[in-house]
């Protein structure tokens, strides 16, 4: 059975770094991301941060020339999307690479190792160190990700199984970098705020009478059946006193649920109803990768 990426499902991270590389010589890449699973095994172990994890994902601009055909089923560029004010832009990147623990000390020494096992074959496009807050909570003060997968869930939202078996225990990745306007959502009345998010600020309860424009209103998202859609979050706030929001990570067995929920933040209903908090926080990047398993990267030829 094929091992996944050590990132993919570990829970529990205080500390992270998201970087989003392009590739500069693909064979030289493809040899370096075959140490990757190992490297982060040994780093654990030198570091004592028992937590400390990794995963690097590819895009599908790049896949053909690291990994040649096939393709993860449903791997396509990140498509942007637009409705008046409200932005989800597509930037560039070929690969992703997402190392979390508990110290940050050992989240950098990984990021770093990693960094420079990849050397020249890569530039870097942006690089972003993220932290968790009391309680879990995003810089708007409210609880962040209470609904997501826990414990044997995850891999089942996660991970690729028997519908594409040639990348099964791999994972499609999206990201968006946001940044948050405090000031502007520091303005709100408490009520205000709530009905934005659709959760009471303090004890993170869900509002009987949540508007329809609601943040989980419009994210949370049932299939045919009824079975809500699920991805595995990897988000944690970001930044510094001048610019800072939330990086934004999902992992998924397919695509599709973040491309529904993306789609009702940012698009109007019928009725005119978009993300209420698309208002306070904009994404500035947009990205979407396959993260394939330990077995696929370390066999690459």
């Amino acid at each position: 059975m094929p091992q996944p990426q050590t990132a993919i499902c570990a829970e529990g991270e205080t500390f992270a770094a998201f970087l989003t590389l392009m590739v500069t010589d693909a064979a030289a890449a493809r040899r370096a991301l075959r140490g990757l699973p190992a490297l982060g095994r040994r780093l654990a172990g030198e570091t004592d941060d028992a937590a400390l994890s990794c995963a690097v994902a590819v895009g599908a601009a790049i896949w053909p020339a690291l990994y040649g055909s096939p393709a993860p089923r449903g791997l396509a560029p990140f498509q942007a999307l637009a409705d008046g004010p409200r932005q989800a832009p597509a930037t560039p990147a070929d690969l992703f690479l997402h190392v979390h623990g508990q110290r940050p000390d050992s989240v950098f020494a990984l990021a770093r190792a990693a960094r420079a096992a990849l050397g020249a074959a890569v530039t870097l496009v942006e690089e972003i160190h993220g932290f968790r807050t009391r309680q879990s909570r995003d810089l708007t003060g409210f609880v962040d990700g209470t609904e997501n997968p826990c414990g044997a869930e995850r891999p089942e939202a996660a991970l690729v199984g028997d519908e594409d078996p040639a990348f099964a225990a791999g994972s499609h990745v999206s990201l968006q970098r946001y940044v948050h306007d405090l000031a502007a959502w520091e303005r709100l009345s408490l009520a205000e705020q709530e009905a934005a998010v659709g959760r009471s600020k303090a004890d993170d309860v869900e509002l009987d009478d949540k508007p329809a424009s609601a943040h989980i209103a419009r994210v949370v998202i049932e299939d045919e059946d009824g079975a809500e859609l699920q991805v595995v979050r990897h988000s944690l706030p970001y930044g510094g006193t001048d610019e800072h929001g939330l990086y934004f990570v999902a992992y998924a067995r397919s695509p599709a649920p973040f491309r529904r929920m993306l789609e009702a933040m940012v698009r109007r209903d019928g009725q005119g109803h978009a993300d209420r908090l698309l208002d306070f926080s904009r994404a500035v990047t947009g990205a979407a990768f396959f993260a394939p398993s330990c077995d696929f990267l370390e066999q690459a030829e």
